[in-house]
């Protein structure tokens, strides 16, 4: 597919403006395009651990050059350098819902025409809520991850190990808490983005390096009972309970959402569709790999989200 967003390259701000935008005390950015009026809106979630400028301001822009309205925001704990960076799993499906609902109450928008797009263990929580509690049009699951355990370190040893860590960082995370220690040194730590065999909550070939070269910056650490949390979720039960049309994307060359998990997950959904781009897990976020990924996903959009009246760009 192309389309003009192809040609002109990065988007100009004339094709859309954007304003902060408030939900459950917590701030997120809207993106509104120039046309169409009452354009039907995206919810963007980052991926596990990111922040959502680095990593999705490209996506939202081409997205409103399109026609678009898009939501986005980071998850609790991601906003600064300086917060706690729970990888929490109930924490990130309520940030969502707060999203969500402000999306919808957006007067610039169309809120009756809505979709949810998450990469990674977002796209997991994006399903859980497009199934159990909110009208949602369509979903794009970008490389999913529905459980935990996936994220976790492959090896058993430092698997075990950082779950060990995991259990002790509560009480000690409490007691810190009380002494007025700050959240974000409070507890026991351990490295968000690690190798197979490292002690880490994002244990993957090259996860560090490709959160590196999009963001720019090194890796930071997270609670260790981050891994106890993640060790609990699994999402799969929901895949049956889906309605509405869902994309599942696969990235061929991804080692933390094999292709044939995510093929596996598709199967289970009833309105389901799959595509496979050539990319690892981190470079749909810019570039070519970012280009290709998001034709496919604009293609999706336009036949679920596209106005009956008014046709996006």
């Amino acid at each position: 597919m192309t389309g003009s967003h192809a040609r002109r390259g990065k988007p100009t701000r004339y094709d859309f403006s954007t304003r902060s935008i408030g939900f459950d005390d917590r701030r997120g950015h809207l993106f509104v395009p120039d046309r169409p009026a009452d354009a039907p809106v995206v919810v963007l979630a980052p991926g596990a651990g990111l922040q959502w400028r680095p990593t999705l301001e490209a996506t939202a822009e081409r997205l409103a050059a399109r026609g678009y309205a898009v939501v986005v925001f980071d998850h609790r704990g991601f906003e600064t350098i300086d917060g706690d960076g729970l990888l929490s799993p109930s924490r990130q499906r309520a940030d969502l819902d707060a999203a969500i609902e402000a999306a919808r109450d957006a007067p610039e928008v169309d809120g009756d025409r809505l979709a949810l797009w998450g990469m990674d263990l977002s796209a997991g929580t994006a399903l859980a809520a497009a199934a159990e509690t909110f009208h949602v049009d369509a979903v794009v699951a970008r490389f999913p991850v529905l459980t935990g355990k996936a994220l976790l370190p492959a090896w058993v040893r430092p698997r075990l190990a950082g779950l060990a860590r995991g259990f002790v960082d509560y009480p000690v995370s409490l007691i810190d808490r009380i002494r007025g220690v700050e959240e974000s040194d409070r507890g026991l730590r351990v490295p968000l983005f690690g190798e197979p065999g490292e002690v880490a909550a994002i244990a993957a070939p090259g996860a560090e390096r490709g959160m590196r070269a999009v963001t720019g910056r090194e890796s930071r650490t997270t609670p260790a009972r981050s891994l106890v949390k993640l060790s609990r979720h699994d999402r799969h039960d929901v895949l049956g309970e889906l309605t509405c049309p869902t994309l599942f994307v696969a990235g061929a060359d991804d080692e933390l959402a094999p292709p044939e998990t995510v093929a596996a997950a598709s199967e289970q959904v009833a309105d389901a569709s799959l595509v496979r781009v050539p990319t690892d897990h981190y470079g749909a976020l810019d570039g070519e790999g970012l280009e290709r990924t998001l034709n496919h996903e604009l293609a999706f959009l336009d036949a679920e989200l596209g106005d009956r009246d008014t046709k996006l760009l």
